[in-house]
């Protein structure tokens, strides 16, 4: 007899476009993307960056998915069902039949089961995206039962597989694709997905306009409903805010707030805001003295004036926070968070005083002031501005540094091999609303992410408390253990997030069916829920931050 998932619900039952607000989907069209970066390569899985999950989300899928019309839902997408192993030890997917990669060839569970293979060894990659976040899965038992069967064992329980699947990187790719092409044809080869959309057939990547059509045989029925979409890449913000405003492009995800309000201004663009997982951040590099003395990190922090961060860089749209998201149900009390030195500011105000013990700390530590330290600069327009608020912040404190811009490609290798210099400032985005899975994606050891590593040892700590968070069912137990390890990491000063991020999108009125998601690259960048309608195309009276839309404030 044929096993059959615990967990199958029907189509009809998880997809439920908001027709309340948008009216009913409509099929035909053209949806046109305003992206902030050059679509330089496509490697999610070796090289991840947010235009990889732009060029490979439209033409891939993952094994389940974060809900395009309800974020932090979970629902299916390559799987149809699920059954969960009892005691959290594992899960057994079952597949759609008839599914087909855009080469004509049959997407089998060994295509699956190689992928996470791969993912978890990082066997033939540049550097593993998901291996630090799939730690969980004994491939080793691990086996497909049939064609559409994956049984999938645990090493030991975990709390967070089902979120981490949904993971940005976590999409499947063709096994012998893979083995025929190795990693080159990642970066380059975005023909072999299963897909909503398939690329458009004589194209390269890295060039910045990127053409993807509707996929005949895809196996969701009736989606995707517009027939074309297209991506730009636009990495001057001013030119990204006039092909909007010309109505070149249909939706952008607002890169500043001058955009913000000229879009708010606009009659006919509907903006929608909402608080994020982004967050601008400051890593210290312990590889490098004097960064490798705690005491050296926590007065560098204890300098950088975050109010004014937000105020100046965000618009007074930010909030300061700790390790995990504000407004989340991990977030640290404030009383707890402030406890640690540097993390709020001084209840009097008085940062002159707040910046001179930091002084004192400094000399006590013999802080060598006559140095000059290297920032290392992702060369994009916004992160060097970003970059510039913290070396002014440093000045203050008597620390000298240069600028060592990087462009993005080799940005992403020096900070995923650890060889970048002094102090990196970074665009971050907590990548789930989880301890486990999020705080895991920047302090695990073998994260990619974790850009202390490699280089320095492990932290026996921080490993045995994510251990803990990810095996741990009880919310209250994961609580505990969720605040201990947010303490802990504040305490030791790795990482200080200098905002945590409002953020808005904005659309045309005949864009229909968007849902806002808590961060930039989600389930919504697949673009297969979206529809446009042409009738709206002359609407008006959106002036303003639009109210209603769904997933928005």
């Amino acid at each position: 007899m044929m096993m059959e998932p615990s967990h199958a619900p029907s189509f009809a039952e998880y997809w439920n476009p908001p027709t309340d607000f948008y009216g009913e989907p409509i099929y035909g069209g053209h949806l046109r993307i305003n992206y902030e970066d050059p679509l330089d390569h496509a490697n999610i899985w070796g090289a991840f960056s947010g235009v990889t999950a732009r060029l490979r989300v439209p033409t891939h899928n993952y094994l389940v998915e974060d809900n395009p019309y309800d974020a932090g839902k979970i629902i299916p997408d390559l799987a149809r069902g699920w059954t969960n192993h009892d005691n959290a030890t594992g899960v057994t997917m079952f597949f759609h039949e008839g599914i087909t990669w855009h080469n004509g060839e049959a997407f089998t569970c060994e295509d699956a089961r190689f992928t996470l293979e791969t993912m978890v060894t990082g066997e033939g990659l540049t550097t593993s995206e998901m291996q630090g976040k799939l730690g969980f899965l004994d491939m080793d038992s691990s086996s497909c039962l049939d064609n559409t069967t994956l049984e999938l064992n645990f090493v030991e329980p975990n709390a967070t597989a089902m979120l981490a699947f949904t993971d940005r990187a976590a999409v499947m790719f063709n096994k012998a694709w893979f083995e025929a092409n190795g990693e080159d044809a990642m970066f380059t080869d975005i023909t072999v997905g299963t897909g909503p959309f398939t690329w458009d057939e004589g194209q390269s990547v890295g060039v910045d306009e990127q053409n993807f059509t509707k996929n005949p045989n895809y196996f969701k029925d009736g989606l995707p409903y517009v027939d074309k979409v297209t991506i730009f890449g636009i990495l001057d913000e001013s030119a990204q805010q006039a092909a909007m405003l010309a109505r070149q492009t249909d939706w952008h995800w607002v890169r500043n707030w001058g955009q913000y309000d000229s879009y708010v201004e606009n009659d006919q663009i509907q903006t929608v805001i909402r608080a994020t997982r982004g967050h601008h951040t400051l890593w210290l590099n312990a590889r490098n003295a004097p960064f490798d003395n705690v005491r050296v990190r926590q007065a560098i922090m204890m300098g950088i004036d975050r109010e004014t961060g937000i105020r100046i860089l965000q618009d007074g749209h930010g909030a300061a926070g700790f390790q995990m998201s504000p407004g989340s149900s991990w977030e640290l009390d404030q009383a707890t968070g402030c406890a640690v030195p540097g993390w709020c500011p001084p209840e009097d105000g008085d940062w002159d005083a707040r910046r001179a013990e930091a002084r004192v700390i400094l000399e006590e530590e013999n802080f060598p002031f006559d140095e000059t330290f290297t920032f290392t600069v992702e060369s994009d327009e916004q992160v060097q501005a970003r970059a510039t608020f913290f070396q002014e912040q440093l000045r203050l404190l008597g620390v000298q540094t240069d600028f060592d811009l990087v462009e993005t490609v080799a940005y992403r290798k020096q900070t995923s091999e650890g060889s970048w210099g002094d102090i990196l400032p970074r665009n971050d985005t907590m990548p789930a609303d989880d301890p486990a899975l999020g705080m895991g994606y920047y302090f695990r050891c073998v994260s990619s992410n974790n850009h202390w590593s490699p280089g320095t040892d492990c932290d026996e700590k921080a490993e045995q408390l994510l251990d803990a968070a990810a095996t741990t069912i009880d919310p209250a137990e994961r609580k505990e253990i969720s605040d201990e390890l947010q303490l802990y990491t504040m305490e030791q000063y790795w990482r200080f997030p200098l905002y945590w991020e409002q953020e808005a999108a904005a659309f045309w009125p005949d864009v229909r069916g968007y849902y806002h998601h808590p961060q930039p690259s989600s389930s919504f960048v697949r673009w297969e829920h979206m529809w446009m309608d042409p009738s709206m195309k002359d609407a008006g009276g959106y002036s303003g931050q639009t109210s209603g839309v769904p997933g928005g404030l």
